[in-house]
């Protein structure tokens, strides 16, 4: 009976000593593991992208509203309809490329502030599509100048993305002519 004591003396001892470490560790918290590292170029060029495009889905939802009682399912409004649901696809690309940790957010640096869609569209299609030409070439011009700061897999997404933008100016236009 002896041996059997000193042996569960000695379990309790050891398990004493383990949960008193694990205290000891714990004590310091997440900074145990080092400072939290600050959000990268890449993260805040994605934020970025995902706020234009964010832009261009509301402005063309507004173009698809005004478009279609007054329109009657012309030629302009069917396309604007069709590049609204590929900005909508754009969108859920960029968005499923941004993966941030959970926990509180370090402060960022000062982004630009997230633009909106235009209060109110011109009501004559050829003006409404010459707001939404100068939108897309904008949205390419600017895709195309952060390319050279994000790392490969994302150029290849906002790149591929740039191309359908100035894409759709050609489609804008020739829709506008019809």
């Amino acid at each position: 009976m002896a041996a059997e004591s000193t042996r569960r003396a000695m379990l309790a001892t050891v398990l004493a000593g383990f949960a008193g470490s694990l205290g000891l560790a714990g004590c310091k918290g997440i900074t145990a593991l080092g400072p939290i590292p600050s959000v990268g170029h890449d993260v805040i060029a994605l934020e970025r992208a995902i706020a234009a495009e964010e832009a261009l889905v509301a402005t063309y939802h507004s173009a698809v509203s005004a478009m279609s009682p007054a329109s009657g399912g012309s030629r302009a409004a069917v396309m604007i309809a069709a590049i609204h649901a590929e900005h909508q696809q754009h969108l859920a690309r960029l968005r499923s490329r941004l993966i941030l940790p959970p926990g509180p957010a370090k402060p960022r640096p000062a982004a630009p502030p997230r633009p909106a869609a235009p209060s109110s569209l011109p009501a004559d299609p050829r003006q409404l599509i010459t707001m939404l030409v100068a939108a897309e070439r904008a949205a390419a011009s600017r895709l195309t100048r952060q390319l050279i700061d994000v790392p490969g897999p994302l150029a290849q997404v906002m790149a591929s993305i740039g191309a359908s933008e100035a894409a759709h100016v050609v489609f804008l236009h020739r829709a506008g002519a019809a």
